[in-house]
């Protein structure tokens, strides 16, 4: 856990007290716990966002944290030099599934895939893979909607 995110945690709880102890959103000592948190929130990485999100309370009362989210980064030079676009594309894939871990509803994993754009990323993976590659990576999983997808994404 990072030292932001830690803080993070910290400040919840405090907040949580001050909530329990019968204080208003309104009031001063919870509207500094909120601007730290603002403060803080964009210096978390995706994967720390989304494990707040999950695991996170009070915070959610008054932030959306969902909307501190980042576009997913890949680095389009070294995975051409390394042509590692199918190791990229299963790293992309567990991030996916952290976001559907870490959301509420359809909606919210809907959001945070677009906020992310996962969907572009795969896409742009995908092309540059060959269909070797792509089966390849077809064999490797026994989810038929995911075989389907790579199956679409093969070239003639």
């Amino acid at each position: 856990m990072s030292d932001n995110l830690y803080k993070i945690f910290e400040l919840e709880s405090e907040l949580n007290d001050l909530l329990l102890n019968g204080y208003k959103k309104e009031t001063e000592e919870v509207k500094l716990i909120i601007s730290e948190f603002e403060r803080i929130l964009p210096k978390l990485n995706n994967k720390e966002l989304l494990y707040l999100l999950k695991n996170g309370n009070s915070i959610h009362e008054f932030i959306d944290v969902a909307d501190y989210l980042k576009k997913y980064k890949i680095n389009k030079k070294e995975l051409k030099i390394d042509n590692s676009y199918s190791d990229e594309l299963k790293k992309l894939n567990s991030f996916i599934e952290l976001i559907s871990d870490s959301s509420i509803d359809e909606n919210e994993y809907m959001y945070i895939c677009t906020k992310c754009d996962v969907d572009n990323v795969a896409s742009y993976l995908l092309s540059k893979m060959s269909n070797e590659d792509i089966m390849k990576l077809s064999n490797e999983t026994d989810d038929w909607n995911y075989k389907l997808f790579l199956y679409g994404n093969l070239k003639a």
